[in-house]
């Protein structure tokens, strides 16, 4: 019978078990060397606060397992979540792809939060923009191609928008309702070429989603008025992008933006400045109140996730976009806080 409960809770499982990672402070310095490192002039010294980035540590999927107990016990803990690996891994990816994608997520999320900041901030950051190749299903499809480079768009008023910064095109995806027809100017082959194509709504966007989508994938090369370096190797996935662009946007301003607040946070974040879902948000809450965050800025996109999960002591305060962000990091430092925002389930 011993044998029988000891090979029982030892097998491995085909499950997913994410838990509490740690947490770094986007402004704190390591061996004299800041996390974020900004080659320009009048940048801030160390906040007496901190913005904290968050993370999941994840067991099982491609190249791990995880054991029958090991489930067991998140199944019962309210900081863990347990999820079969078919509805996180295609069956045929490697741990190896895995994590070279985890960490070009990262570096993505990095220069878009470079961009977000610093155009936030009133810099001129100019960008190339080129055209991936149309979304599979949408009326993008045999109309632009691969290679494309996306100089200007004519919206439904006839208002011609210059493409020379990244965030031209998603601030007008976010304008645009679905079902509108709008002319892609692109540069193809040497030649200029009129496009017109149909805006549309995905069918899996979150409930908060404003806007419409274009249909096509995108690159961006962006200029930046300076270096922007972030030193954070180690860590993968696009989580990190809204406290990255915080913690440039703290440093370039004085560095009080926090004051002696610790205060948290995760969600993605575009060229535009919109602030998007991520996964594990649950153990990302329990992984930032155990270091000492006192609030959580979470995706307004996430909140189905947050309603009931909030540890305690923390206070979550759902952002939608960048300028969001901000304002609720400020009038937490100054104690602004009656009313705020707060997560509800739709």
């Amino acid at each position: 019978m011993f044998l029988v409960v000891v090979l029982g809770v030892a097998i491995p499982m085909p499950y997913v078990v994410e838990s509490p990672g740690p947490t770094f402070d986007v402004l704190a310095s390591r061996d004299n060397v800041p996390m974020i490192e900004l080659q320009t002039k009048n940048v801030a010294p160390k906040s007496d606060g901190q913005l904290r980035m968050v993370t999941v540590s994840s067991h099982g999927g491609p190249g791990q397992h995880v054991t029958a107990a090991e489930v067991l016990w998140g199944w019962l803990s309210p900081k863990e979540t347990v999820t079969p690996v078919s509805e996180i891994y295609p069956s045929d990816i490697t741990q190896q792809q895995v994590e070279e994608l985890a960490k070009a997520q990262m570096v993505n999320s990095q220069s878009t939060a470079a961009a977000a900041a610093l155009e936030y901030l009133g810099y001129d950051v100019p960008a190339k923009i080129t055209i991936r190749g149309p979304v599979a299903g949408t009326k993008s499809e045999g109309k632009v191609e691969d290679g494309d480079v996306l100089q200007a768009i004519t919206t439904p008023d006839g208002v011609r928008h210059p493409v020379n910064r990244a965030s031209v095109p998603f601030q007008l995806n976010r304008e645009l309702k679905p079902g509108q027809t709008v002319t892609m100017h692109v540069l193809r082959n040497g030649k200029t070429k009129d496009v017109q194509i149909e805006t549309y709504k995905p069918s899996n966007v979150p409930s908060d989603f404003v806007g419409s989508k274009f249909g096509m994938y995108l690159t961006a090369d962006v200029k930046l008025p300076f270096p922007v370096k972030i030193h954070l190797e180690k860590v993968g996935g696009p989580s990190a992008g809204t406290m990255f662009a915080l913690g440039i946007i703290d440093r370039l301003t004085g560095g009080k933006m926090v004051g002696d607040h610790v205060v948290a946070g995760t969600g993605t974040i575009s060229y535009a400045g919109e602030v998007g879902p991520i996964g594990g948000i649950v153990q990302k809450m329990y992984g930032s109140r155990a270091d000492g965050a006192q609030w959580f800025l979470a995706p307004r996109s996430n909140c189905d996730e947050v309603v009931g999960n909030v540890p305690d002591g923390l206070q979550v305060w759902p952002v939608s976009t960048l300028d969001e962000a901000v304002d609720a990091v400020a009038k937490i430092r100054t104690g602004d806080v009656a009313g705020h925002p707060q997560c509800t389930r739709e």
